[in-house]
């Protein structure tokens, strides 16, 4: 008798135990989930104002990103998808605005819609950049970039994570820029300024963020305090640029300058 009490009193502590541990897993499995990767998608088309961004053969950026903005955001609602535009018109928005108007909104997804230009007429295709530090980001933008490759006729110039573009950098989400075309190649400008054209380029980015949409966020910590290394590092190069000026002004000495450029015009992204 003795010696069941004991097997019993073993099985049971056992049976609590795994009983512990799943309550365990089962909480860790929910506090993951309920962060998602984004619940809300705010789109920013490029440029605007008297930043026009690339133009050629009067198509100019600002506009065009703007148009598939439009057709993406009602694409995208159609689904029950919270959607944002940073921008309704033809209007100039910081970049530091932009990453503002994402970071009201929990768990959002910055898309920044761009187009191309190059002086060598016969370059196209689309490319896709992501936070080189966030795996959320990149997972995004791999799927993003999938969708598209199925349902366009362009060039697929792949993803890229070695930009540290200012709306990626400065979003407390996940971001990603799609660079969706040249403008400057005739055969695609031609192909990206029709309504077709157009929707075909709406409706495949939607469903490269439709079927990525269960995922959960995985980013680690390092993510966001690399966009914090970036962005002071940034912040403090724009000063020192500003200060350049005022050095001149200085006595005279021997110190050989550092060069840096100051930009004439908000940068394309």
């Amino acid at each position: 008798m003795a010696s069941f009490s004991v097997i019993t009193s073993a099985t049971a502590m056992n049976a609590s135990s795994r009983i512990h541990r799943l309550l365990a897993l089962l909480s860790l499995l929910l506090a993951t989930a309920s962060v998602s990767a984004f619940e809300t998608v705010v789109i920013d088309p490029g440029h605007g104002g008297n930043d026009e961004g690339t133009e050629w053969r009067k198509v100019t950026e600002k506009d065009l990103t703007l148009a598939i903005a439009r057709r993406l955001e009602k694409i995208l609602r159609e689904k029950h998808i919270q959607t944002v535009l940073t921008r309704h018109c033809d209007a100039f928005i910081s970049l530091d605005e932009r990453a503002e108007i994402a970071n009201l909104f929990p768990d959002s997804l910055l898309l920044s819609i761009h187009f191309n230009g190059a002086r060598m007429f016969d370059v196209n295709g689309f490319e896709i950049y992501a936070f080189r530090h966030s795996p959320t980001s990149r997972t995004i933008a791999e799927s993003i970039q999938q969708a598209m490759m199925e349902n366009l006729r362009s060039k697929n110039r792949g993803l890229r994570t070695d930009q540290d573009y200012a709306v990626l950098v400065r979003s407390a989400g996940s971001a990603v820029l799609v660079e969706c075309g040249f403008i400057s190649n005739k055969a695609e400008a031609s192909r990206l300024t029709s309504p077709e054209g157009q929707e075909a380029l709406a409706e495949a980015i939607a469903l490269g963020v439709m079927r990525i949409k269960p995922l959960i966020n995985t980013d680690p910590p390092e993510a966001d305090i690399a966009k914090c290394e970036i962005h002071a590092r940034k912040h403090d190069e724009a000063m020192k640029a500003k200060e350049g000026p005022e050095k001149k002004s200085a006595p005279p000495k021997k110190v050989v300058s550092s060069g840096s450029k100051p930009k004439s015009k908000q940068r394309k992204k």
